[in-house]
């Protein structure tokens, strides 16, 4: 089980790799190779270190050898834009974990509602944890077309 911690601002380089290796390692089940290059583009460790001090908040897991495997994200409105997982991690429990963690922290701070815009992975992933699409959505995303699903959970 991975170790899980808040965002550090050395973090920043790593979230950028583990987007891309996540994107491109588990995005082609999902995705055209030219949505996953469109879609991998937006990695850069300045947008994640701008976006991790912007107010959300961060978790990050840690591997056995204490560098970072996966992240989640929690904007103050209930916002979830980022769940990310190195493709070695997927299916070990880390993204679960991260996500208890989010949705504990959720609960603890009043939010009502979670909502996210899920690939299709994430959108299996979501559902498992009572998430519902709201919509698919398709867009083009650097000049490709591309689709996830507008999703939410309603805490009671």
């Amino acid at each position: 089980m991975a170790r899980l911690r808040l965002y550090q601002p050395d973090d920043a380089a790593h979230l950028a790799g583990i987007f891309v290796e996540a994107v491109r390692g588990i995005g082609p089940s999902d995705y055209s190779p030219e949505q996953v290059q469109a879609w991998a583009a937006g990695a850069s460790a300045d947008r994640f270190g701008a976006q991790a001090g912007d107010g959300r908040v961060v978790w990050v897991a840690l591997d056995v050898a204490d560098q970072p495997c996966a992240f989640i994200d929690l904007e103050a409105d209930g916002h979830i834009d980022f769940l990310y997982c190195r493709p070695a991690e997927a299916g070990t429990g880390t993204a679960a974990a991260l996500y208890a963690v989010l949705e504990s922290h959720a609960r603890k701070t009043g939010l009502t509602r979670l909502y996210t815009e899920a690939s299709e992975a994430a959108r299996r992933f979501f559902l498992k944890r009572g998430f519902v699409v709201t919509q698919r959505r398709d867009f083009s995303l650097r000049g490709v077309m591309i689709h996830n699903y507008a999703m939410e959970k309603r805490l009671s």
